[in-house]
């Protein structure tokens, strides 16, 4: 069974601002991110990508799970 979660997605055309997205769990560790994205808007990994979670400090001073590269 697949658990669906929210991760914080850095976007690429925007330096320092993050989106909250779903992404759901494919295995320990492994996430697949879940669309859509909004128009305007050019996500570090799009909708699809295989990626992990690591806790990070964002701008505004929470902490949250950010989307990494595998």
């Amino acid at each position: 069974m697949s658990d669906t979660v929210t991760i914080y997605m850095p976007l690429a055309n925007q330096a320092a601002e993050y989106r909250a997205v779903k992404a759901i769990r494919q295995r320990e560790d492994i996430y697949c991110v879940v669309g859509p994205v909004a128009a305007g808007e050019e996500w570090k990994f799009p909708p699809g990508t295989m990626i992990r979670r690591k806790e990070r400090m964002l701008p505004n001073g929470k902490q949250e799970m950010v989307a990494m590269p595998l």
